[in-house]
């Protein structure tokens, strides 16, 4: 296995765009004769060390939600699923995670001498974390010998143990916070408050419940009730587990990664398409019209409708569900490979939420082509009658399409957040969207305490809370648009009650997938479990299976004496808690 050196420079701005920085980072003496690399207990600051813990795992979460996004529809897939989940694709974030290991096995001889319990509480919730991303993306991990100098070829472990001994840390975690520390701890996400660490240390467990589900002990559903009843778990946006990011442009750019792809390049949009599944699920759903978000989630550059060339491979063709969704909503289907054109300013980009970009104020294209139409003024002076000449009718047309086109300007010209955005890892809405799920009975649930319908409009009423408290734009109140937000929560809530089981469990899925856009990580682990949303199919014949994990990283296959190529697993293997049948998802 790779060793981890130690992260002795403790800027935390780690490449996070991360606003809530402290303005200080350690430094080091460039007439230092000893090897900076090696930096000693003595010397190290335990709330750099520490932080620099918490940075790298919101870089392994963000990377995550990179790689997961296409493949949840939250974006769009470009080719097969195999292209986009090779040998390396987690190398990245397995590195991380052993990082975070390194460093937290720096921070405990540190804080057990300076009697810092709360800083090694932190650092094992964040630990906690990690690990289960890996569980869940992968199966397995290095654990039990991880970063441990007895075993210089750790053996990897089972999912299912690795998940019993995160427990056991986020146990652990929670007396070490419960403690008092010799002086108070600096964190990036919650200001040194022990108390909102202890409330995600329990928002993890039961998130571990539910994913667990379907091979779910009474005992875990025992644990999971006695949280519930606590009431000490994330359930108010106060404890929201997010990276908040900022709009400075350099050193560091702290901007939304979406943002940053979309706004901040003028060229060609940064070649990211918005997926036609997700979109359509905004736009028209079943309750009829569109949901009160698609406007914060969807930004229209171009209301025209986009010209023949840029979808004519898709029109009409076998596979494709949508090719183009009409209203100016110009992304692609799910897997489509045709080459990029020229099409930056046309395409529909991230909205306001959460990337931080622009909100669609334009109205639909009919209204605008109404609009249009209303201001169009002729003038004779251009219909000369030549082949320079614009008719009457032609100079409407090219006044409703400009209309069309300029309505919403484009990314880099309009008015925007800047990317101050968030990244919601966990948080009170997703709660309630899990406490939801595992209310049900089995086997669509758990048969945990609790009220799903409740639940299940309290997560929509935070879901919606959080979009227009992070965009700054509050919902309308117009009853001339499709939905309130208090009519679309109450369609929901109508066609929740006339469901069935299996169409409850399909309800709450739907609403949790809409509600986390910004963390796919919960929409790939939801998926997976539930089956829901209902998308439509890769668009090629040879898009292979949906991958149910990931590849053993490429860098501990070739690094790891105890691996060979033989032990690679395959995509479709799945993790201990996927019990659903092969060709359970697309």
């Amino acid at each position: 296995m790779k060793k981890y050196k130690l992260i002795t420079i403790f800027c935390v701005l780690l490449g996070l765009s991360i606003v809530t920085l402290f303005n200080s980072c350690e430094t080091i003496n460039l007439d230092l004769q000893d090897d900076p690399n090696e930096l000693s207990p003595e010397s190290a600051n335990p709330s750099f060390v520490l932080n620099s813990i918490i940075g790298t795992f919101g870089i392994q979460h963000s990377t995550l939600d990179g790689v997961l996004a296409p493949m949840v529809r939250h974006n769009h897939l470009f080719g097969t699923y195999a292209n986009s989940a090779g040998t390396s694709t987690m190398n990245f974030t397995w590195q991380q995670t052993y990082a975070i290991t390194t460093n937290l096995n720096f921070l405990k001889p540190i804080a057990e001498d300076r009697d810092l319990p709360q800083h090694v509480g932190v650092g094992q919730v964040i630990q906690a974390f990690a690990f289960t991303n890996l569980v869940d993306l992968i199966g397995t991990a290095a654990f039990s010998e991880a970063v441990n100098p007895e075993f210089e070829n750790p053996k990897l472990d089972s999912g299912e143990s690795i998940y019993n001994a995160v427990y056991d840390i986020l146990d652990e975690a929670i007396v070490n916070l419960s403690k008092e520390n010799s002086v108070p701890f600096e964190d990036l996400y919650y200001n040194g408050d022990a108390d909102k660490w202890i409330k995600l240390a329990n928002t993890l467990k039961i998130r571990m419940y539910v994913q667990s589900k379907l091979v779910a002990t009474p005992a875990m559903v025992s644990s999971l009730n006695a949280i519930v009843a606590s009431g000490n778990f994330i359930s108010d946006p106060v404890d929201d587990f997010q990276v908040i990011f900022g709009t400075n442009e350099n050193n560091p750019d702290v901007r939304h990664p979406y943002f940053q792809q979309q706004y901040a390049d003028g060229t060609n949009a940064g070649n990211v398409f918005q997926n036609n599944d997700f979109m359509n699920l905004l736009l028209n759903t079943k309750m009829g019209g569109a949901d009160p978000r698609t406007p914060y989630y969807f930004y229209r550059q171009d209301l025209n409708d986009p010209v023949a060339e840029d979808f004519d491979h898709c029109i009409d063709e076998d596979g494709f569900a949508y090719c183009y969704l009409g209203g100016g909503y110009d992304g692609r289907d799910h897997g489509d490979d045709e080459g990029i054109e020229n099409d930056g300013e046309q395409r529909v980009a991230y909205g306001i939420y959460p990337g931080g970009g622009a909100y669609d104020s334009a109205g639909t294209q009919a209204e605008e082509t109404e609009i249009a139409n209303n201001s169009f003024v002729y003038d004779p002076n251009l219909d000369t009658g030549g082949d320079d000449g614009l008719t009457e009718e032609e100079q409407l047309a090219l006044h409703v399409k400009t209309h069309l086109s300029t309505v919403n300007p484009s990314t880099v010209n309009s008015t925007n957040n800047g990317g101050a955005g968030v990244g919601p890892f966990l948080t009170a809405s997703f709660t309630h969207f899990l406490l939801a799920e595992a209310a049900l009975p089995v086997p669509q649930g758990m048969g945990a305490s609790g009220d799903s319908a409740a639940l299940l409009k309290k997560g929509m009423e935070l879901a919606f809370q959080k979009v227009a408290d992070v965009s700054g734009i509050p919902f309308s109140t117009d009853t001339a648009a499709d939905f309130t937000t208090t009519e679309y929560i109450d369609e929901v809530m109508a066609e929740f009650d006339a469901a069935s089981a299996e169409g409850k469990l399909e309800i709450i899925a739907r609403e949790f997938y809409i509600a986390c856009f910004g963390n796919s990580v919960e929409a790939y682990n939801l998926y997976r479990r539930t089956g829901y949303p209902d998308f439509e199919p890769h668009v090629l014949p040879s898009g292979g299976d949906f991958p149910r994990s990931f590849f053993i990283p490429s860098s501990e296959i070739e690094t790891n004496a105890n691996l060979t190529e033989a032990d690679q697993k395959k995509l479709t293997d799945r993790v201990f808690w996927d019990t659903n049948p092969a060709g359970f998802i697309d």
